[in-house]
């Protein structure tokens, strides 16, 4: 007997220690915590999957609605602070036939899975590993098991979508150029921002942003919309927002039960995707001032690691690059979002060629309170050009080092493991520093010597065993003496935050 699955009525979202349906999971919203259990990557996604929904089933998908109508409504659902359940129910139930993870009733595609790589031979199956690895990029833990509940592949099936690498295990069966196509998940290599609030109701309302008004409007996520009949047709036209949040179907696996109601493999394949900068829509990521692209995390940093792209500005514009978070800090609300009523979480993910890496989740409710103080905001602007400047001057010493001895690997992933718990040292000393500077408790030359003191302990530990050698403890010693060198020539201003 063929395993199903249906999203909407079986449990597969962990939430508050336990797992529910997406049908449990919005009636039950009110009642549930403000942030999902599981890996920070699937929180992301689900959380886009949780929004359209929202949605929806709120009305707030209006596209006449103006800023202050929608604003205004959302602060009575902020008020009311629960989904209606007939209103959840009826969605949920028109969309029922769309949510089936394996073997649907005939004519209904399995849930952003395409079915066409159902000719490919059966041998070409890939194990079901918890890694879910595409090319070179590993997704999460290896585990070698031979099969996975359907819950955990309904999770990491969310997690291929929008973070696998532009790898796949099998070429589509309808190319002769598979690699012409190969794309990252729109995810990958990201930060992204999200309001959490008491409840997971709160939670959704606070990802409620109003559309651009380009003409483009929300649009329908892909479970409302007919399944291509050429997988390979590139999608044509700029997504809407719910389009936007949820994502066009560009990555995809076929999954394959086992008649013990478990996962024992699957296929990957993937769709042309579209134009790469229509994934800045996204209203969640940073973005790059200049260049409107996602701004890419920095590694080793500390819950605090996102502050230089949440306060960077434009000079001839001061909005925040956020459109959650422009939307928050009452741009066009008036004051939507109470400054107790949410903390905000920031989700990146160090996406390169490295076979280890993870995402890394962080709470930051203090971070926000320096957007009303531009005096704050300005010595932790500044604070962060000297920080990272000590932190460049780091790994350039390290960097030197490891030439002058004849340690330098070759492949960029082995010299990233050589600065990487440098960074990480550097960075959870200075985190303190960063609070100091914002409050004010600070000055500029307390900053340098105190970043300069980190840098050169982060280099000692790192190079520890090259010091206690014989053959590399010059080099160690002559790189280490540049460090301790850093901004100690003269300078104009010894607090040059003040006059920002």
């Amino acid at each position: 007997m063929n395993t199903r699955f249906n999203l909407v009525d079986d449990a597969w979202i962990p939430i508050g220690g336990t797992e529910v349906s997406l049908t449990d999971v919005l009636t039950r919203a009110h009642d549930l915590p403000g942030w999902p259990d599981g890996e920070p990557g699937f929180v992301a996604v689900l959380l886009r999957l949780l929004t359209a929904i929202t949605y929806r089933i709120t009305g707030m998908d209006d596209d006449s609605l103006s800023r202050s109508a929608f604003a205004n409504r959302q602060q009575q659902l902020l008020q009311f602070g629960r989904f209606d359940a007939l209103r959840v129910n009826e969605y949920l139930g028109r969309c029922r036939d769309r949510f089936w993870l394996l073997n649907p009733p005939d004519g209904f595609p399995p849930f952003a899975q395409d079915q066409t790589l159902a000719v490919i031979d059966a041998h070409k199956i890939t194990k079901a590993v918890l890694s879910w690895s595409s090319a070179r990029q590993a997704l999460g833990p290896h585990t070698n098991c031979d099969f996975i509940s359907i819950e955990v592949a309904a999770r990491q099936l969310l997690i291929q979508r929008s973070y696998a690498a532009g790898g796949i295990q099998t070429p589509h069966p309808s190319t002769s150029k598979p690699r012409a196509y190969l794309k990252n998940g729109p995810l990958r290599g990201t930060m992204s921002l999200h309001p959490v609030g008491e409840t997971l109701a709160a939670t959704l309302i606070g990802h409620l942003v109003p559309h651009l008004g380009d003409g483009t409007g929300f649009g329908k996520p892909f479970w409302e919309t007919p399944s291509p009949s050429d997988p390979l047709t590139p999608h044509k036209g700029t997504p809407g927002l719910i389009e936007q949040i949820v994502g066009r179907q560009d990555k995809t696996m076929l999954l394959r039960s086992a008649d013990d109601g478990t996962v024992s493999g699957f296929t990957i394949a993937e769709g042309p995707g579209g134009d790469s900068k229509l994934r800045c829509r996204d209203p969640y990521l940073l973005v790059d001032n200049n260049t409107e692209e996602p701004r890419k995390p920095k590694a080793g940093r500390a819950f605090w690691r996102e502050s230089e792209a949440l306060l960077a500005r434009r000079t001839e514009d001061p909005d925040l690059r956020a459109r959650i978070l422009r939307w928050a800090t009452g741009e066009y609300t008036g004051g939507t979002y109470k400054p107790d009523m949410f903390s905000w979480a920031v989700i990146n993910h160090l996406g390169d060629q490295s076979n280890e890496k993870s995402w890394a989740v962080s709470t930051c409710p203090d971070l926000l309170v320096l957007f009303d103080d531009l005096d704050a905001a300005g010595r932790a602007i500044y604070f962060m050009e000297l920080a990272n400047s000590a932190e460049e001057v780091l790994i350039k010493q390290l960097a030197k080092l490891y030439h002058d001895v004849d340690l330098m690997p070759s492949k960029p992933e082995d010299k990233a493991a050589i600065y990487a718990p440098a960074r990480a040292e550097f960075w959870r000393r200075a985190e303190q520093n960063f609070w100091n500077s914002a409050a004010g408790r600070s000055n500029t030359d307390i900053d340098m010597n105190q970043l300069r003191s980190h840098a050169l302990k982060s280099y000692d530990i790192v190079t520890v065993a090259l010091t206690h050698d014989r053959r590399t403890h010059m080099s160690t010693v002559k790189n280490r003496r540049w460090i301790n060198m850093w901004e100690r020539s003269p300078r104009v201003s010894t607090n040059k935050r003040s006059s920002d």
